[in-house]
């Protein structure tokens, strides 16, 4: 039995007279109409300000004083340094530069003069760029070996000098960079707090089978090979180093050993600069390791296991001038946050309860920022301060709370319905608050460090006002087993409840995901458009997803989309209960694991939808890579049924709903070889489909013009065949 909750409805314009329409033109400049406001915050060391990006044409680099409120432009995109990309900006450890990145070049611009200044770093391409941290010297990976350049002498000494297209120091492959690392950057070394030292990971790809890589857009087509695990294959062969910055001595090396596979490429130093801390993890991800290493002797504090498998792979941060380290994990069924000694003995449970600490995907800051006012490296005591953003009160929410590294005093920050997330000043007096909701586009707001409200930091006009928007409701689905299913549901303009309408359900369903969220761009432009041609578009977050806790996460265990669809099968009964939906007219779309459940659902449920569009889908495990398949399915001589059972392409035969297929040819991530396996089962099988190849686009398309043809090929096959 189902029962229906309507938890809450988000404020909405409605269509009117004078009212503008979305059109896939319009999507392409979607951001003219809702600017995305301030991006890349950072604050500057030393001061009450920060610096944050925002486009407008070009990009523009501001720098906000939090004390006075005032703003002044710092950079803009067409002057002095036209060949930087101003994304790329990182502070000067004093706080006195801004480093760029661009164009084969480097730049210093003095905050002071505003005088940009190119870097002599030697020629050839570069990437990792990182200041030390005395401003003295930056690091930089060239040919996969790592160079120390001195500000003061223009040398640049190599650190490493055995790099080369199979061994890569310093720098991330492509399943390591994808599957175990937060940052959005590739780089793997980090240097001691005292300069004189780079620790680093080594990764050996050797080993690694290729995969072959067509370009086919010149005038004679040409294959570059892409090291590319697939289950059960060797993986690259991970080693740590550490390197004298003065050149004295020869590199340190650690070597994996006990089973271990993997080493995560988020590591830090102890605040003496004496020992590196990693972490490595076995090859089935069920067993992470501590480890300190002074560059001679590994010690190993702390174990963690699961007999599913293990999500935090972030570095503890050191408190108490490293006598102690805060920790991450789901022990309990939640992530939370532990404080332990450096023995590794268990000093305090910070945090508690039936929700968890949010992994700040895709971005280059912790899961939790330390305040430490007036302490320096001293921590510990009543008044610092760990702040970071939860699931608590609503899964579907990102609120900002903070507790003492005592683990007293919990407060939950902010309030308002949506997503908030943080960045925290460096003295612990301010945060800044970027939120967003259903309704909300992205705004960024100044606290201080207690939640109290200073002053909205930018607030960009927007012209939604000017276009007839349909509303979003979320709901819960309750089964008769007593589990609470999170769905979304974006209605027409002028939605008339005695109507028939069609449905898409937008689907992912993948773990590490959750798209039923309340924040800005949940419902996309897409959405949006189809709303306004009398479409309902519905999402569920199934069991497997983010934010609901290790069990719930698990139930897809080597059985990858049996449980997903159960739960999505139990929305669309739902849809087919309402009065307002028309049941032979239920489409499905989805893009990577919501391409793989497309086709899942078209194939296991063949009767029930009308038609599907699968974007760069997986279609079977066994050509996905290892890292990410092997957590949920383990290797295919360990689970053979469970791999022929979650096939798309075994299933192929059973499709009977029209279908439209999408990948980019150059699609590093899931490659092609997925939906032509696919196709060739269809094939075997006679059942008819429709194919969309966009040449040189990867995972996700990037070119304008593909990001158009795409959307309308899209919109076009549900608008004739729903």
């Amino acid at each position: 039995m189902l029962v229906l909750v309507a938890l809450m409805t988000a404020s909405a314009l409605f269509a009117g007279e004078g009212k503008k329409q979305l059109s896939v033109d319009s999507l392409s400049h979607f951001s003219s109409i809702v600017p995305a406001g301030p991006e890349h915050i950072a604050w500057r060391p030393h001061s009450d300000d920060f610096s944050f990006t925002e486009k407008d044409g070009d990009t523009v680099l501001w720098l906000y004083n939090a004390s006075t409120g005032t703003k002044r432009m710092l950079l803009d995109g067409d002057s002095k340094v036209p060949s930087a990309d101003l994304d790329s900006y990182q502070w000067s450890p004093d706080g006195t530069q801004v480093l760029l990145e661009g164009d084969g070049k480097l730049w210093l611009v003095p905050v002071a003069s505003g005088a940009p200044q190119s870097i002599d770093y030697g020629g050839g391409e570069i990437s990792d760029v990182a200041f030390s941290p005395q401003g003295d010297k930056i690091g930089f990976v060239r040919d996969n070996n790592i160079y120390a350049l001195d500000l003061k002498s223009g040398r640049a000494p190599q650190m490493t000098t055995d790099g080369s297209a199979s061994l890569l120091n310093g720098h991330l492959d492509w399943v390591y960079g994808e599957e175990l690392a937060y940052r959005e950057t590739t780089r793997a070394y980090e240097w001691s707090p005292d300069g004189r030292k780079i620790a680093y990971l080594q990764l050996d790809d050797s080993p690694v089978p290729k995969y072959p890589l067509t370009r086919f857009l010149k005038d004679h087509v040409s294959i570059f090979d892409q090291r590319y695990p697939q289950p059960g294959d060797p993986n690259p062969a991970a080693s740590m180093h550490i390197v004298q910055v003065n050149g004295r001595g020869r590199a340190q090396m650690f070597r994996l050993s006990g089973g271990d596979e993997y080493i995560v490429p988020s590591f830090v130093w102890t605040p003496d600069s004496k020992n590196v801390c990693f972490l490595t993890l076995n090859r089935d991800q069920t067993r992470e390791t501590v480890i300190l290493w002074d560059g001679k002797t590994a010690r190993r504090p702390m174990i963690e296991s699961d007999p599913y498998w293990i999500n935090n792979v972030e570095a503890p941060q050191f408190v108490d001038g490293g006598q102690e380290f805060l920790w991450l994990s789901e022990r309990d069924g939640w992530n939370h946050l532990y404080l332990h000694t450096r023995e590794g003995k268990l000093v305090s449970k910070l945090t508690s309860g039936d929700w968890m600490i949010d992994h700040p995907m895709f971005q280059d800051v912790p899961s939790y920022q330390i305040s430490q006012p007036g302490k320096g490296a001293q921590a510990n005591e009543a008044n610092d301060w760990v702040y970071f953003e939860s699931t608590k009160p609503d899964p579907r929410e990102r609120q900002i709370d903070r507790v003492r590294l005592d683990g007293t005093g919990f407060e939950q920050l902010t309030h308002e319905h949506g997503t908030h997330a943080l960045t925290l000043s460096p003295d612990g007096r301010y945060l800044i608050d970027q939120f967003s909701s259903i309704s909300t586009p992205p705004v960024a707001r100044l606290l201080k460090s207690d939640g109290t409200f200073v002053a909205d930091i930018d607030k960009p006009a927007n012209h939604l006002s000017e276009y007839a928007l349909g509303k979003t409701d979320f709901l819960t689905l309750r089964a008769g087993d007593g589990s609470t299913l999170y769905a979304r549901l974006v209605n027409p303009p002028n939605f008339d409840p005695e109507k028939k309408y069609p449905v898409i359900v937008d689907v992912y369903g993948g773990p590490g995901v959750e798209i039923v969220r309340n924040q800005w761009g949940a419902t996309s432009s897409m959405d949006q458009l189809f709303a306004e041609h009398g479409f309902l578009i519905w999402s569920l977050d199934n069991h497997g997803s983010e934010g609901r806790g290790h069990a719930w996460e698990t139930t897809i265990f080597k059985d990858m989309g049996k449980r997903e669809l159960a739960d999505q099968l139990l929305g669309v009964e739902f849809l087919k209960s309402q009065p307002y939906v028309d049941a032979s007219r239920i489409g499905i779309f989805g893009w990577s694991y919501g391409g793989y459940m497309t086709l899942y659902a078209l194939t296991r449920a063949p009767d029930v939808f009308k038609c599907g569009v699968a974007g760069a889908p997986v279609t079977d495990w066994h050509y996905y890579d290892s890292i990410y398949t092997e957590r949920y399915m383990r290797t295919p001589d360990k689970n053979p049924q469970g791999y022929q059972d979650s096939s798309d392409v075994l299933a192929a035969g059973r499709l009977r709903a029209k279908l439209l297929l999408i990948h980019g040819v150059a699609d590093d991530n899931v490659h092609m070889m997925n939906t032509i396996n696919f196709i060739n089962a269809l094939i075997q099988n006679r059942v008819p489909y429709q194919l969309y190849l966009q040449p040189s686009q990867k995972h996700g398309f990037s070119d304008p013009a593909a990001i158009w043809y795409r959307n309308e090929r899209i919109f076009e096959f549900f608008m004739h065949n729903l």
